[in-house]
């Protein structure tokens, strides 16, 4: 399954996510229920700040396994973390503590065992800012937790034509490319803009200059 992860990273370089969310109270308070496929990778993002602690991998992953790994972008390959015991991962350079995982921070989770739900539970952090490197892939995903078109005003994406947006599908990478303002190019030929499920990531490739996404979100 690595295998097949980093070949499909290799071919960008040159999802379907099961979620459920609500947000309760005045104090913005909420959970998010992602499903973490058995024994694959699932495409996820931190969405919320964990309450009174640091977002680390052990606090918005209470159900890790140990040997399930985290995977994070650097700009051509993924940084792989894998959970050893609490407190103990193994990262790049050796044993280290928990890698970060600010809301808003996508990455990619390897399931070793069963299927199960991960809760993450939090406060709903409204916005956040991603620099889209110029003519390269950039993981990203928002900062709160909410399900809105590629095109919606909550997202805010800074859309270029030619622009591609990619969702993992369990197995490899469907494409959706920005033609026009309510027409895009996926998998099966034009439609209108894709919406990404809460908590979901994707990639996205920036056809021109570098440019920042500055995605505020409006809780009325």
């Amino acid at each position: 399954m690595k295998k097949t992860l980093l070949i499909a990273a290799a071919a960008l370089a040159a999802g379907v996510i099961s979620t459920q969310a609500a947000v309760y109270s005045q104090n913005i308070v909420g959970y998010v229920n992602t499903t973490m496929a058995a024994g694959n990778y699932t495409m996820c993002t931190t969405p919320l700040q964990v309450t009174n602690s640091v977002n680390n991998a052990e606090s918005v992953l209470p159900s890790a396994n140990a040997g399930d790994s985290v995977l994070l972008w650097n700009g051509a390959g993924f940084d792989t973390y894998i959970f050893a015991a609490p407190g103990t991962w193994i990262g790049p350079s050796g044993p280290q503590a928990a890698p970060t995982l600010n809301p808003g921070t996508p990455f990619f989770y390897f399931n070793t065992g069963a299927q199960f739900t991960n809760t993450f539970v939090g406060t709903v952090t409204t916005s956040n800012v991603v620099s889209l490197a110029a003519g390269n892939y950039t993981m990203c995903a928002p900062a709160a937790p909410i399900a809105d078109s590629l095109e919606g005003t909550n997202l805010n994406l800074p859309l270029v034509a030619g622009d591609n947006v990619l969702f993992w599908n369990g197995s490899s990478y469907d494409t959706y490319i920005f033609a026009a303002p309510g027409t895009w190019i996926g998998p099966s030929g034009p439609q209108a803009a894709p919406t990404p499920a809460v908590g979901q990531a994707f990639f996205y490739f920036n056809t021109s200059s570098q440019r920042n996404w500055t995605n505020n979100v409006v809780i009325q």
